[in-house]
């Protein structure tokens, strides 16, 4: 299974990635990152009762709004549940370092309406002590999610 960064990497993507201590909640993340709030992605994981997993990026600063998400994903909001650790495995990925970016299949990618323009972003790596920093622009490019309001 290829990481987000091996992803990266392939596509040709310009990114960069630093390490920190675990992070899992934003109260980490403000006492282990220096990064401005309004750059930050976070990235949510959900299963869809199809087995499909709902992957959902916005401005972390953003409440989200689950059935927006479920209706984004063209699934009834009772159909979708928070991915599980099971489900974060299956993914590759750590709680407080899901990213957007993956093979796994079945997959749909939501990304709020803001997310093209945010310019410079920080996203999860898929590792809960390493962020991503990438032009929002390029991600979008590479993932080609849907775009919706979900918050």
């Amino acid at each position: 299974m290829s990481s987000p960064v091996e992803i990266l990497k392939d596509a040709g993507v310009p990114f960069s990635t630093f390490t920190h201590a675990p992070i899992r909640t934003y109260e980490d993340i403000e006492r282990e990152l220096d990064l401005p709030a309004d750059r930050l992605l976070k990235t949510l994981a959900f299963r869809a009762e199809d087995g499909r997993f709902v992957l959902v990026s916005l401005p972390m600063l953003l409440p989200v709004g689950y059935g927006k998400v479920a209706k984004a994903a063209g699934v009834s909001r009772s159909k979708l549940r928070r991915a599980g650790d099971d489900d974060l495995r299956e993914l590759g990925m750590a709680p407080g370092g899901i990213s957007p970016v993956t093979r796994v299949e079945p997959r749909t990618v939501v990304f709020h309406t803001t997310v093209p323009d945010m310019g410079t972003v920080y996203c999860g790596s898929g590792r809960d002590d390493e962020t991503v920093q990438v032009e929002a622009a390029d991600l979008v490019a590479l993932v080609q999610p849907v775009l919706a309001e979900v918050s």
